[in-house]
This record gives C-alpha cells, sequence and structure tokens, in this order.
C-alpha cells in the first residue's frame, strides 16, 4: 500500500469514526427528548414524584450528550479533515446538542407548573403532550438521516424532507397550543409557564430543521 493509500485509509477511517460519533450523539440526544415527553405525561396527570424522576433522567441523558459533543469535537478538530468540513461537521455537532437544551428548558418549566400548583386546562396539556410526541419523532427522522450519511446524497436528502415534514407539524401545533392557552381562562402563572415550555419545544423542533440543512451543507462540502 503507497503512502497516499495508507493517508486516504486513514482519512476515511476517521471519517466513520466521525460518523459514529455523531450518530452516538443523535441517540443521546432522542433519549433526552424522550424524557421530556414522559415529563409532560407524569405533570399533566399531576404525578409530581413520577414527573421529578424523569426530569432526573432527562438531566442525565442532557449530560451525556455533552459529554459526547465535547467527545466528537476533540476528535474532529484533531482528525485529518479539511477546513471547511471540520466547520460544517463542528457546526451540525453544536446544533444537535441544542435540541437537548431545549428540551430541559421544557421540562424544567413542566416541574415548574407541577410544583407551583399551576392549574392547566386538560385539554391544553393534550395539545403539549402531543407536541411532545411529535418532537420525538422529528428527533428520530433526524438520528435515521446521521445514520444515512455515507448511504448516497438522494437517500440522506428524503431523510432531511422528513424532518422538515415533521417540524412543520410541530409548528402548527405550537401556534394551535399558543392560540388556545392565550384565549383560556387559565391564570397567568399557569398561563406563562405554558407559553414558555411550549416555545422551548418548538425551539426544539425547529433546531432540528437547522440540523437538516447543516447536514446539507455538509454534504455539499464533502461533495456528496
Amino acid at each position: 500500500m503507497s503512502e497516499k493509500d495508507i493517508l486516504n485509509w486513514f482519512g476515511k477511517k476517521r471519517k466513520d469514526m466521525v460518523n459514529t460519533g455523531a450518530r452516538s450523539h443523535s441517540i443521546a440526544v432522542l433519549d433526552t427528548v424522550s424524557e421530556l415527553r414522559m415529563v409532560i405525561q407524569a405533570a399533566s396527570g399531576g404525578k409530581s414524584y413520577d414527573a421529578s424522576k424523569c426530569l432526573e433522567r432527562l438531566v442525565l441523558s442532557e449530560r451525556e450528550a455533552d459529554k459526547i459533543e465535547d467527545r466528537l469535537v476533540s476528535e474532529i478538530c484533531s482528525g485529518e479533515l479539511s477546513v471547511e468540513e471540520r466547520e460544517a461537521l463542528i457546526r451540525l455537532v453544536r446544533k444537535v446538542d441544542y435540541i437537548a437544551n431545549w428540551a430541559k428548558e421544557a421540562a424544567l418549566f413542566a416541574q415548574l407548573l407541577v410544583e407551583t400548583d399551576s392549574k392547566v386546562l386538560e385539554s391544553t396539556w393534550r395539545s403539549v403532550e402531543k407536541m411532545a410526541s411529535e418532537l420525538v419523532l422529528t428527533v428520530k427522522h433526524l438520528v435515521k438521516t446521521m445514520e444515512s450519511l455515507g448511504s448516497g446524497r438522494a437517500n440522506t436528502m428524503r431523510c432531511i424532507d422528513e424532518i422538515n415534514d415533521q417540524e412543520t407539524i410541530v409548528d402548527s401545533l405550537y401556534f394551535q397550543t399558543m392560540k388556545d392557552a392565550c384565549l383560556s381562562d387559565m391564570e397567568p402563572k399557569a398561563t406563562m409557564l405554558v407559553m414558555e415550555m411550549i416555545n422551548a419545544i418548538e425551539m426544539s423542533a425547529d433546531t432540528c430543521k437547522s440540523c437538516g440543512d447543516a447536514i446539507n451543507i455538509l454534504l455539499n462540502t464533502r461533495g456528496a
């Protein structure tokens, strides 16, 4: 094997390692978002203890995502990657991690609703639960997209389209839930906390869409 072949082999191995790390990172973020859904389900039922336990697991998942992010960025920076690809990958990793950050913020507001004994309409809770469930599906599409890297541009682009379609669903639910909450007779404290919670969920979904855009940029950088 020539020196050039060896360098190409190590370069491909490094990219494969980065791709594997990116998938692991997205899965940790999915775990975080899944726990958010469970926090909201417990909170909507007034189950303070269950909500607290779900929140604890969510925080652990979010911390794990942070750890993977740090290792992945270090791997990217020390790898034999082009400057353009390195920047695109780091931008993608940062965006993926923001999804978990927003999910944690939404969970904290859900916990606050329980701790402050805020009275939220059952219909509003159902809408928020629906938003959280659709967010989980959005992140699942993101994981699928990460797994598609290297399988061909057309396949990855189809996965990105699925992220965008799912984000549109969350966005529609957000506006409807916001409208219903503002027009309801809930106390101001409850309305404010609900608004903050659904805004964080919507931002998490919107960040998924931004990740899809970042993956598209990465494909262009790689010339895939």
